[in-house]
């Protein structure tokens, strides 16, 4: 399969390596080859997973009966048959609008921040509708969309959304320019010609996490675990993979863009650029480059195939897509591949560290980066630019997600660019060096990396708890699929009971057993899913609210919590891409999502435990920082508050004041200070904020900023295993970073009265 068009041309039969294979008709008809098993017959996905497929779906006479399917690049099927299962709509459609007032109470109820965000139309901002308000009004759902059901938007999806208990057992979301509905899984089950299929046979060139197969296709989890793959390395092509942050950590992105247009003007050769979005591709606009969508995506593959000297952007396609040989020497992967998709957003949201989630980011990665290389004989460039994306592969916890022979190429450009370096005063053109060797074709680089790969051995990846976790979905699944929720919500509990799994995964877990719970019991049901938010506070509030987990103190003290966080990373560098991530979110405009979390990454940074108890449970501050023995830091944010501001109004003093209420409710015995971050320090004639508040302004803000940047810049001079805790107690105190600096240096300005 492909998704960008049939393989072959239309051709009744056509014969390759003695097999005979046909296409459809010019009419829309299976060929007659096919019906008498003579001919095997090449489509594309779209072809088949769709309400209108003349394979024909669940609930109509006569399925297409098909002996074998072979499903080619299958992550990316999956990601296609997703695509085709997923009704959505513009909210400013009449579907989205309607759809839109039928939850406006819950919506707000989970977030009144995200509500207003999703409300003005913020493109980044999304909520997931509650189950439980989900289920209350199904049948104005169906009878609204049995209405429509002949627009472009529902009527290729209608037909599998009215099936069964589908509808019932769907995620659905809005975000700022879009409402969505789609099944918690593929529902193959209403495509019998697949569903039915007596084998199937499943290619991917990323054996990573195959989990989702059993998950979405039905796969079988045996044959899972033994795949048919290469035992020993080599087989993978040739690539220089590297990153030019990690070379020199002052090579921002911008000067990857000049870096990666000085290659192809040098060498001639087709540059690759694969962006987690639109937006992002903006950044290569200087290239004058081609920009691949929908329309024009077939057209941009067959120019990278017959010219050189070219630059192309690809959005978000990370599969499905090849580019062999000569049509992409160079392939730069632009930050951390985002999920589309409403349904996909919310998970990652979710589980954003779960070991699950972070192996399918790998997975992504990996996927990403086979693009340019298409056989052992092929070589290809690889750069790896963005601060996340960066910061995601020199994490010490993500490297076991990766392919041993991707491994292996990460050390074999670390080794290599270090050694080059050593050579060069200038970082630049040891990097333009380097790729010099591998586009150029240096026999020593070639047999260096021949050599190195030959070495690899591929180990079986760990598939058991993935296949268990994804076994026991597609059961939970199925049983719902037939009405039998006492038994999809009992799965779901023995699978909790059997697997141990990190608490945010627990959490997600508990979720979808209430899910299934509150068809047949809503008290025990949402019982349920406060124990879920209790382990995990970014899924659904459920309407009595949570409960609010006190922080606990750190067993290290703030030096050794800081050295924690630094060898979470391989790359001396990669500090300073993960601190700038965060910091660049530190500032005024920023959405308030975004800042109050960037705050809470900062006290890690720093040595400290946070918490965003608003975001939480709905109650007390936006983000509290424990300093020590008992002292903390209560932060309210106004940071999306204009910069012309000159003043803090009555009822910004006001939520302080129930914020400081909430701490000593909570923590009785403890100690706090109260910090507004505001554009202005100058209180409105009726506004009273408590004594010893201090207020962080845009300066303020920055200073903090900058002690912070300097200090991580300092970090990274050295491997983290030649870092002692009392060097670094010192640096804490050079750049007033320590808890007693902090308390007695204010990080802000005591906020002044203003005159009636």
């Amino acid at each position: 399969t492909s998704n960008h068009g049939p393989i072959l041309p239309k051709a009744s039969a056509t014969v390759v390596l003695g097999i005979k294979h046909v296409d459809f008709t010019p009419d829309n008809r299976f060929p007659p080859e096919f019906h008498d098993s003579t001919g095997i017959l090449i489509t594309n996905v779209q072809k088949l997973f769709n309400g209108l497929s003349v394979f024909r779906v669940a609930g109509r006479p006569n399925p297409v009966k098909v002996g074998t399917i072979l499903v080619d690049d299958a992550h990316t099927c999956i990601n296609i048959a997703r695509e085709h299962f997923t009704a959505g709509f513009p909210k400013d459609s009449e579907i989205g609008r309607r759809l839109f007032a039928f939850f406006d109470g819950p919506l707000q109820q989970q977030s009144v921040g995200g509500y207003a965000d999703v409300s003005r139309g913020r493109h980044d901002a999304y909520l997931r509708i509650p189950y439980w308000s989900w289920q209350e009004r199904l049948r104005d759902v169906a009878a609204l969309f049995s209405q429509h059901s002949d627009t472009d938007e529902l009527k290729f999806v209608w037909p599998f959304l009215k099936e069964g208990t589908v509808l019932a057992n769907c995620i659905a979301a809005v975000s700022g320019t879009r409402v969505e509905v789609a099944p918690q899984l593929v529902p193959i089950e209403l495509i019998p010609s697949f569903d039915r299929c007596a084998r199937r046979i499943y290619m991917s060139a990323t054996l990573v996490d195959d989990a989702s197969l059993v998950r979405n296709f039905a796969a079988d989890a045996e044959s899972i675990q033994t795949p048919i793959q290469p035992k020993v390395g080599g087989d993978i092509g040739e690539r220089l993979i590297f990153s030019p942050a990690l070379v020199d950590s002052n090579l921002e992105e911008i000067k990857t863009t000049q870096l990666a247009l000085a290659i192809r003007s040098q060498h001639q050769v087709n540059v690759v650029v694969l962006t987690p979005s639109r937006r992002r591709s903006d950044i290569w606009n200087d290239h004058q480059p081609m920009k691949a969508t929908t329309q024009n995506i077939s057209e941009v593959i067959e120019r990278l195939s017959n010219s050189e000297g070219n630059t192309a952007v690809f959005a978000n396609r990370y599969d499905g897509i090849d580019l062999p040989n000569e049509a992409c020497r160079v392939l730069v992967l632009d930050d951390l591949p985002q999920e589309y998709g409403l349904a996909n957003r919310i998970e990652a949201t979710a589980r954003w560290d779960s070991p699950f989630l972070r192996k399918q980011i790998a997975q992504k990665i990996e996927q990403g980066m086979g693009r340019g290389v298409r056989s052992r004989t092929d070589y290809c460039v690889v750069i790896l630019t963005g601060k996340r994306l960066v910061e995601f592969i020199t994490e010490v916890d993500n490297q076991t997600f990766f392919t041993g022979e991707t491994k292996r190429q990460f050390e074999i450009g670390k080794r290599v660019s270090g050694s080059l370096k050593e050579g060069h005063t200038n970082a630049y053109q040891a990097i333009l060096d380097l790729v010099t060797q591998c586009l150029e074709r240096n026999e020593g680089w070639q047999q260096y990396h021949r050599t190195e790969l030959q070495r690899v051995v591929l180990d079986d990846v760990e598939r058991g708890i993935s296949s268990e976790l994804a076994v026991a979905e597609l059961r939970a699944w199925q049983q719902a699929s037939k009405g039998q929720y006492v038994d999809a919500a009992k799965t779901i509990a023995d699978l909790l009971d059997a697997v141990k799994l990190p608490e945010i995964d627990v959490g997600w877990y508990l979720q979808l057993e209430a899910g299934y719970l509150h068809h047949y019991d809503q008290t025990g049901a949402l019982e349920k899913q406060l124990k879920a938010q209790d382990l995990n506070r970014n899924l659904l509030k459920a309407p009595q609210g949570a409960n609010y987990r006190k922080m606990q103190a750190k067993q290290s003290d703030q030096a050794h919590a800081v050295l924690e966080w630094v060898r979470k990373s391989t790359e001396q560098n990669a500090l300073v891409s993960r601190a700038s991530v965060v910091l660049d979110n530190l500032a005024f405009g920023i959405s308030h999502e975004a800042f109050e979390q960037a705050l809470d990454d900062l006290a890690v940074m720093i040595g400290f435990v946070s918490q965003r108890p608003d975001h939480d449970v709905k109650r007390g501050p936006d983000v509290l920082w424990r300093l020590t023995e008992g002292r903390h830091l209560l932060f309210e944010c106004k940071n999306q508050a204009n910069l012309d501001r000159i003043q803090i109004y009555k009822k910004e003093a006001e939520q302080l004041g129930h914020h400081i209420t909430w701490f000593k409710q909570e923590y009785p015995s403890e100690t706090y200070t109260p910090v507004l971050v505001h554009p202005s320090e100058t209180l409105a004639h009726d506004a009273y904020l408590e004594e010893g508040t201090v207020v962080i302004r845009q300066q303020e803000l920055q200073r903090l900023a900058d002690s912070v940047s300097r200090f991580v810049a300092l970090l990274a001079s050295k491997p983290s295993g030649q870092w002692t805790a009392a060097e670094i107690s010192n640096h804490l105190q050079t750049y007033r970073l320590r808890a007693s600096d902090l308390l007695n240096r204010p990080l802000g300005k005591k906020p002044a009265r203003r005159r009636p």
